[in-house]
């Protein structure tokens, strides 16, 4: 299963053509109302239905290129179901739209040449860059976050960037914390007369975790569900603090497909009015704070 490093590192879409298998419509193990039935009959939904008559009681295409847990994978308990953040919105826009959500996989590195021709409407969450922006339109509504795992106790006591002076970080190399976030924060912690972050460069995230339980690194940091859903499962590990990205997620939609656009766009606005968005990004791990309000970009 691809790692959040795969799913939010720089996108450059290919010309290749993409095999899609097409799934059946999926429900998210979640409960959290209003579930997407409820959805369906709010009277704003109805409204929103009236205007864009044309997409009432048809697909809608999610195309994914893996899976990422806590956005969106298969469930443990039944492979055939996927469920996360992604899942869970997308169950409640179709109700809001009544449309039905059905998802497609894929290559990763082909997914927005899927998207741009019109094999999926949409695509799952995704960082807004400026050049996947030349490419697709986003419908974004969280701030990215990356999370921190660190020993059990937290021995180091790292509560901020700034307290990761002198510290030893691990990361993937090419990962956006490997290439920025830390050399940038390094800077900052010498500039101040305070030592250098010393960068341990791993291959994966398994590597990096592997880091910090052996003592090799003092902290891993990376995407914020993830760190909350592998802190959860390994109780020699915890999370420390969280950090705001300068980047936005999205869903991804073509730039000619103006009324999926729109249509989501305004679906995505009822249901951040309702909360629902800041409850499931609390249940799937990513963290209500996370919200940001729904805007279209690029």
């Amino acid at each position: 299963m691809p790692t959040a490093i795969r799913r939010f590192t720089a996108f450059f879409g290919g010309a290749a053509t993409l095999a899609f298998a097409i799934a059946a419509p999926v429900q998210a193990a979640e409960t959290i109302e209003p579930s997407a039935k409820a959805f369906a009959e709010m009277p704003a939904c109805k409204a929103l239905q009236e205007t864009h008559k044309s997409l009432v009681g048809k697909e809608l295409k999610v195309g994914l290129g893996g899976y990422t847990k806590g956005w969106e994978a298969p469930a443990e308990d039944d492979p055939s179901r996927l469920e996360g953040h992604d899942p869970s919105l997308f169950e409640r826009i179709g109700g809001c739209l009544g449309m039905t959500p059905t998802y497609q996989t894929g290559s990763f590195n082909v997914l927005l040449t899927s998207i741009n021709s019109g094999r999926a409407d949409i695509g799952p969450m995704l960082y807004v860059t400026e050049e996947r922006m030349k490419q697709v339109t986003f419908i974004a509504s969280v701030q990215v976050r990356d999370g921190s795992i660190v020993a059990k106790g937290n021995p180091k006591k790292l509560t901020s960037l700034d307290s990761l002076c002198g510290m030893t970080v691990a990361s993937a190399a090419g990962a956006y914390e490997a290439t920025k976030l830390i050399p940038e924060q390094s800077k900052v912690c010498v500039d101040a007369g305070k030592p250098a972050i010393d960068l341990l460069l791993v291959q994966n995230t398994d590597n990096s975790i592997q880091a910090v339980r052996s003592g090799r690194a003092d902290i891993y940091l990376t995407e914020a569900g993830s760190a909350g859903q592998i802190t959860k499962t390994d109780d020699t590990l915890e999370t420390a603090f969280t950090v705001d990205l300068p980047i936005m997620v999205g869903f991804p939609v073509a730039k000619e497909k103006g009324e999926i656009r729109d249509a989501v766009f305004a679906a995505m606005k009822i249901i951040q009015e309702t909360g629902v968005q800041k409850k499931l990004l609390d249940f799937w791990g990513q963290g209500a704070d996370g919200e940001r309000p729904v805007e279209i970009r690029g």
